[in-house]
């Protein structure tokens, strides 16, 4: 047998599996958050957009669908991209502050609201002035609350 033939073949099994290792725990971050915030973020979809979008530094698209059938749209680009710990800490403190005023399902606008800062709709002509937990492109840098 051909020692060299058998090194070079673990050697190349072995990078071959190290990248597929780091493939899998970089994804992995990912797909965890997504799954942690797809019930409150109404779907898998957004959570995707959301942890994608937070994490990149690219464009949000959300879409809500309520219980009538009503369909709510929103969107938005983060200031910066950030780390996985800091889209856990803000889709936390946005599911919290909307949970403190009563919603637990929120629409794509209340998600956006509770991110980057604006009027929450709280239903029988209330409303409420959300600060946010990121800062939008554009927008103050000084939002983000930590």
């Amino acid at each position: 047998m051909d020692h060299r033939k058998l090194a070079v073949s673990l050697a190349a099994s072995l990078m071959l599996a190290s990248n597929a290792m780091a493939a899998t725990q970089a994804a992995a971050p990912s797909s965890r958050l997504a799954s942690d915030f797809a019930a409150w973020a109404g779907g898998r979809q957004n959570a995707d957009a959301l942890v994608a979008g937070l994490h990149n530094g690219t464009s949000i698209t959300l879409a809500t669908t309520g219980p009538r059938r009503n369909v709510s749209l929103a969107g938005f680009t983060p200031s910066a991209p950030m780390s996985y710990d800091e889209v856990q800490d803000a889709l936390a403190a946005a599911r919290a502050s909307l949970a403190r005023l009563g919603v637990r399902q929120p629409t794509a606008e209340q998600i956006q609201a509770a991110l980057i800062g604006g009027e929450v709709e709280l239903g029988g002509g209330r409303s409420h002035m959300l600060r946010g937990t990121v800062a939008a492109l554009g927008g103050n840098p000084n939002v983000a609350a930590r």
